[in-house]
């Protein structure tokens, strides 16, 4: 009997330039109203001479949402992304993360024309755990607005042109075969 080929290694995601800094470092978002969607906000500074393009993966498009996903960061700037979770069930599993890619542009005229081949390499990645809380959510400061969850985290993610998921880390790999009839 062979032996199994050895498995290939994973694919090494490569460490976020020190010049882009991503806080915080792990994403708690609040379940304790378990009828309203909750969400948690993240910077993403540029402190490099450079814009940097950036795009924000998350583990399950069905019940996490970004906004915006992709975009630039002007040299000496920052930027907030806000990280949506559905909130209809409390989730036990510590397996879920966002993945932050981001790439040195200064020609593109569109965030996505830098993510658009699939074998660009990211100048940097960055995870960022997500935990979730059975409290209620801090409350907003007084006088201002509670933001609205955007329409499209109630919907499949195929109605909102296709996945734009990544597999969690357990679920890497190809489909079990399908059993014959």
């Amino acid at each position: 009997m062979a032996a199994a080929p050895p498995a290939a290694p994973a694919a090494q995601l490569s460490p976020m330039p020190k010049e882009i800094e991503i806080t915080p470092e792990m994403i708690t978002f609040y379940c304790g109203n378990s009828d309203k969607s909750t969400y948690a906000d993240i910077k993403i500074a540029n402190k490099a001479a450079k814009r940097v393009a950036f795009k924000v993966r998350c583990t399950s498009a069905n019940v996490f949402r970004v906004q915006p996903p992709t975009g630039f960061v002007k040299a000496g700037e920052a930027l907030t992304v806000r990280l949506w979770f559905q909130n209809r069930r409390f989730i036990e599993s510590t397996k879920h993360y966002f993945a932050v890619h981001a790439i040195y542009n200064d020609a593109a005229l569109l965030p996505n024309e830098v993510f658009a081949k699939k074998d660009t390499k990211a100048d940097g990645v960055k995870r960022l755990s997500v935990t979730f809380n059975k409290a209620v959510p801090p409350a907003s400061p007084a006088g201002t607005e509670e933001p609205k969850a955007p329409a499209s985290l109630y919907q499949a993610p195929s109605a909102i042109g296709g996945p734009s998921t990544m597999a969690a880390p357990s679920q890497a790999g190809p489909a079990p075969p399908a059993a014959a009839p």
